[in-house]
C-alpha cells in the first residue's frame, strides 16, 4: 500500500469534492481521479459514490477512513521518532559512576540531562573505576563517570570535575582549631578508610604525600559508603580523607578542614566512553557534560 494512496483518498474522504481535494493536493483532477481508481481496485472494494452532484463515502470507504487516518498518524510518528533517535533525542543510557559522584558533578548532569533529553531513559550504576572500565569494554554501560587511572585506547575521554581533599575531623578534636591541617599532624590519628580495592585512587592519590610526611597511615575501620566514614568520625572512631565536596554531609559533631600544603593533591573525575559506540544519544550526553562541566570549572 502507497503511503500517497491513502493520502489522496484521506484528503478525498475529508473534502468529498474531487476539484477541491485535487487543489488541496497539488494536483489534476484527473491525476486525483486516477489514483482513487487504482487504490478501489487494489482493495477490490468501492470507497466512493460518484455522481454528477456529488462524492459520498460508501460503508467500506467510511471504516477504511478511519484505518487510513491511524496508519497516517503512526506512520507520522514512526518518522518523527526516527529523526528523533537520530538526533539522540530518545533512546537509553547506562551511566556508571563512582561513590563521590553524587556529592559534586553527578545531580548537576542528571538535571540537565533530564531537562534536555527528557525521552532519554537513564540507567544510574554505582561502580568503582575498575569495575566501569571492565562495564565499559563489555558493553554493560555505555558511559562512565571515573576516576582517571585507567589506561585504555579504546576510550574517549571529557575531564569532569576536580577539588581538593579535606580531612574530617570529630567535633572538639585540637586540630579544628586550626584553619589549615598538615599532613604530619595527622600522625598519631587513626584514619578510616575504604577496603584496599576500593580506595586505590586515594591512596595513589596521598602515596608521595605520606611518604614525604614520614609515616603510613593507622587504619581504624574499613568501610564501604562515605556517608558511613562520615558517621563513623561523628562518633569519635577517626579521622577521613574525603574530596571537599562530601563536607556537603553536614553532619552533627563532624568538622571538615583544608590540608595545608597539599594543593597539588586533587580529586578528579572524568567521563569515558567507547570510541567505537558512540551513539546520537552518547553524542548529545557528551556535548551537555562538556558544558556542565565547563560550569562546574567557573564555579571553582
Amino acid at each position: 500500500m502507497d503511503q500517497r494512496l491513502l493520502s489522496f483518498f484521506v484528503t478525498l474522504a475529508e473534502e468529498l469534492h474531487f476539484v477541491r481535494a485535487a487543489e488541496r493536493l497539488g494536483v489534476t483532477q484527473p491525476a486525483l481521479s486516477q489514483q482513487i481508481a487504482k487504490l478501489e481496485e487494489t482493495l477490490a472494494v468501492k470507497l466512493f459514490e460518484r455522481t454528477k452532484r456529488r462524492v459520498a463515502l460508501t460503508d467500506a470507504g467510511r471504516n477504511f477512513q478511519s484505518d487510513a487516518l491511524a496508519i497516517l498518524r503512526q506512520l507520522d510518528l514512526a518518522v518523527a521518532g526516527a529523526r528523533r533517535a537520530a538526533q539522540g533525542q530518545i533512546g537509553r543510557l547506562t551511566i556508571g559512576f563512582v561513590e563521590a559522584c553524587p556529592f559534586n558533578i553527578l545531580p548537576v548532569l542528571v538535571s540537565r540531562l533530564s531537562r534536555e533529553l527528557p525521552e532519554v531513559s537513564l540507567i544510574l550504576q554505582e561502580m568503582v573505576t575498575r569495575e566501569q572500565v571492565e562495564a565499559l569494554r563489555s558493553g554493560r554501560i555505555d558511559v562512565g563517570l571515573l576516576r582517571p587511572m585507567f589506561s585504555e585506547p579504546g576510550l574517549g575521554t571529557l575531564p569532569l570535575f576536580r577539588e581538593n581533599y579535606v580531612v574530617a575531623l570529630p567535633a572538639g578534636h585540637r586540630l579544628t582549631q586550626a584553619a589549615a591541617v598538615p599532613l604530619t599532624a595527622l600522625r598519631e590519628e587513626r584514619f578510616i578508610m575504604t577496603p584496599p580495592g576500593k580506595r586505590r585512587y586515594v591512596e595513589g592519590r596521598f602515596r608521595a604525600a605520606f611518604r614525604r610526611a614520614g609515616f603510613e597511615p593507622q587504619v581504624a575501620q574499613e568501610v564501604h559508603q562515605l556517608h558511613t566514614m562520615i558517621g563513623l568520625v561523628a562518633g569519635g572512631i577517626g579521622v577521613a580523607l574525603v574530596p571537599q565536596s562530601v563536607s556537603r554531609l553536614n553532619l552533627e559533631n563532624v568538622v571538615y578542614r583544608p590540608l595545608k600544603g597539599l594543593d597539588s593533591t586533587v580529586s578528579e573525575l572524568v567521563a569515558a566512553w567507547p570510541l567505537d559506540r558512540e551513539t546520537p544519544v552518547l553524542r548529545r550526553f557528551v556535548a551537555i557534560a562538556r558544558s556542565v562541566a565547563a560550569g562546574e570549572g567557573q564555579r571553582e
